[in-house]
């Protein structure tokens, strides 16, 4: 064997390994379930109201989760394809780098995926205070907890202790985690959810007007916020749908997401190349999220307290016309409905379990994400190391633990920071998605000996692989999605804190490819041959 053969073999065996170190614990009910999670389960009520309400008048909530839900559809088709057809771990990276380029495969993944997810554990603990334990002290009379819950130190403790104990999850392995979501996560979701539902039917037709001024100690009725909103400028709204599809470019970073496996954990999920178990997966937890978890409870909710009522405290929330002493949201709404404790422990649960929820799933797919990059030395190969004992990219979650206190520091005494980082993480996590229906449209053609024994392989439309058909139709609806998020000021991101912050996400991404590339490459190695092939398993 000559020389260059011998540099050849050794270049390869950089890139290669018997085993990833990970096994495949998660069955297709836990991989659903674990979409609910990562879509937030209850989370995405914060961004269904007051804001929406106040700078989109007409919005219509429901319709807009509905509209959300049927591109989430294209969505859960293009990454079932991709994920069945390279069930490893690595998601987007492994999809873009092998289907577009390397550059856009480390890239994107690494401004959206790596930084800005990093908002989500902050923002997960964010609903763990606000929607959960806050009503709970409240209920119970706390006063003085509650306080401290809403306050800096008090933000930023919760924040801490929600990402430690996602560390210790995600480094403790995914069989640890099956436990946890199956016997704690999952039904207090349910639980919260079942008891929300009942409590707003048996609240239909009731003196909410009473309920809402016993709730305030008669401090704000519902004849003063009344008064306020109209001071503000509010008058009746009919429906708007313009403003109602806006929305969808924010809740594109939910809804969809119950495909989230398949952005970095599907080298874990048994059967993984199925095409169909995969969307079903995802469909079902799409439909479980938008209809049953939030569109059911806000209809209720607004057939309860009156659309016209909400509207309207929207309004004069939004325009400081009233001062409540707590942040509103919808939770706060079920709390008004009850003066039982028990009652409101109950309907609080499920933000808790739901707040984190997402911020652990961010954490297990994250290190997986690294983990990938480690073993194409698109990052150092610390990050590719896979613990023996917990078969987990320990390392990789340690390093992006730290980074996520950073973060939740940031957003617990720079308070400024918060909206650029977390509206931006949403629309980085639409962004990611959009590239990879554009990888999906050339993968056939990019990576054909892949594509050929993928399950999407036998679906055509005349010539044309139906997965290039849907990845454009993805690609075309993400990026006007991208585009009304980018353009239009109710969204908060036309700021230029808002698009130095996402361009210098991109711009970190780019610089530590190219320095990346020209270290392995001063060491003889020719990267190139990672991208050649799919990772192992």
């Amino acid at each position: 064997m000559s020389a260059a053969s011998t540099s050849s073999v050794g270049q390869i065996k950089l890139f290669t390994r018997a085993s990833s170190g990970l096994v495949r614990e998660l069955g297709f009910a836990d991989t659903a379930w674990y979409g609910v999670l990562a879509a937030g389960g209850l989370f995405a009520f914060v961004f269904l109201f007051p804001t929406p309400q106040f700078v989109s008048p007409g919005i219509n909530i429901p319709l807009m989760l509905v509209f959300t839900l049927l591109y989430g559809m294209i969505i859960y088709f293009v990454y079932a394809a991709l994920g069945s057809a390279m069930p490893r771990a690595g998601g987007d990276y492994l999809y873009e780098s092998r289907s577009i380029h390397p550059v856009v495969g480390f890239t994107v993944p690494w401004a959206c995926q790596l930084l800005f997810w990093l908002a989500f554990p902050a923002a997960g603990a964010y609903v763990v205070s606000t929607f959960g334990l806050v009503p709970i002290a409240a209920a119970a009379g706390a006063d003085g907890l509650v306080t401290w819950l809403v306050s800096k130190n008090g933000t930023f403790v919760v924040a801490a202790i929600v990402i430690v104990g996602c560390w210790v999850l995600t480094v403790f392995g995914l069989r640890v985690y099956r436990a946890v979501q199956r016997y704690v996560l999952v039904p207090g979701i349910l639980i919260s959810t079942v008891t929300i539902i009942i409590l707003l039917l048996v609240n239909l037709g009731t003196d909410f007007a009473a309920k809402f001024a016993a709730y305030h100690n008669g401090a704000i009725t519902t004849a003063s916020v009344q008064a306020a909103a109209q001071k503000a400028g509010y008058h009746a709204f009919g429906l708007n749908i313009p403003h109602t599809m806006i929305w969808v470019a924010v809740l594109a970073a939910y809804v969809p997401y119950t495909m989230y496996s398949a952005q970095g954990l599907l080298g874990e999920v048994k059967g993984a190349r199925s095409l169909w178990r995969l969307f079903s997966a995802f469909l079902t937890s799409g439909v479980l999220v938008a209809i049953i978890l939030l569109a059911i409870p806000f209809f209720l909710l607004t057939a309860v307290a009156g659309n016209g009522f909400l509207n309207q405290y929207a309004w004069a929330y939004g325009s400081g016309g009233i001062a409540p002493a707590y942040v509103p949201n919808v939770s706060v709404f079920f709390a008004m409905l009850t003066s039982n404790v028990w009652l409101t422990v109950l309907t609080s649960i499920g933000f808790i379990t739901g707040g984190f929820g997402i911020a652990n799933v961010v954490f297990v797919n994250s290190a997986r994400v690294m983990m990938a990059m480690g073993l194409d030395r698109s990052l150092p190969k610390l990050f590719a190391d896979v613990s023996d004992r917990f078969h987990t990219p320990v390392k990789a979650a340690t390093i992006w633990s730290v980074c996520a206190l950073g973060v939740a520091a940031a957003f617990s005494y720079r308070p400024d920071w918060e909206t650029v980082i977390l509206v931006g993480g949403a629309i980085t996590s639409v962004i990611v998605v959009g590239v990879t229906c554009l990888g999906a449209v050339v993968f056939p053609y990019r990576s054909p000996e892949i594509f050929a024994s993928a399950p999407a392989a036998k679906y055509r439309v005349g010539r044309v692989p139906a997965l290039t058909l849907v990845g454009a139709a993805g690609t075309i609806l993400t990026g006007l999605l991208v585009w009304v998020a980018l353009t239009d000021p109710a969204l908060g991101l036309t700021s230029t804190a808002a698009h130095v912050a996402i361009g210098g996400a991109f711009l970190t991404g780019l610089i530590v490819y190219i320095a990346m590339r020209l270290y392995v490459r001063k060491e003889g190695v020719d990267t190139s041959l990672a991208f050649r092939q799919v990772p192992p398993e």
